[in-house]
C-alpha cells in the first residue's frame, strides 16, 4: 500500500498604501493541499493431487525366453483460483481569503 500527500502554503501578502491621510491595506492568503492512497491485494492458491499405480508381470515360455509385462496408471487433478482486491482514494483542499480595508489616520487629520 502506498500513500503520498502535497501541501503547497503561500505566505501572506500584505501592502499598504497612504491616501489622504491614511492606510489602504491589502491581505491575501491561499493554501492548497491534496493526498491519495493505494491499496491492492492479490490472493492466488492452488490444490494438486494425483494417484499412480503399476503393476508387472513375468512369464518363463517353455523355450527359456521370458515375457515382461507392465501396465502403468496414472490420474492427477487440479484446482486454482484467485482474488485481487484494489482500492484507491484522494482528497484535495484549496483555500483562499482576500480582505482589503481602509484605515484613517484620526492624527493626520489634526
Amino acid at each position: 500500500m502506498s500513500s503520498s500527500a502535497v501541501s503547497k502554503q503561500q505566505p501572506k501578502e500584505v501592502s499598504k498604501t497612504s491616501h489622504d491621510g491614511g492606510a489602504l491595506v491589502e491581505e491575501k492568503e491561499q493554501s492548497a493541499k491534496a493526498s491519495a492512497s493505494a491499496g491492492l491485494n492479490l490472493n492466488v492458491f492452488g490444490a494438486v493431487s494425483g494417484m499412480f499405480s503399476g503393476k508387472s508381470s513375468k512369464e518363463q515360455n517353455a523355450d527359456g525366453s521370458t515375457l515382461e509385462t507392465k501396465e502403468e496408471n496414472a490420474a492427477i487433478k487440479g484446482a486454482g483460483a484467485g482474488n485481487l482486491n484494489a482500492n484507491a482514494a484522494a482528497d484535495a483542499e484549496q483555500k483562499g481569503r482576500q480582505m482589503r480595508a481602509a484605515i484613517q489616520d484620526k492624527n493626520a487629520s489634526s
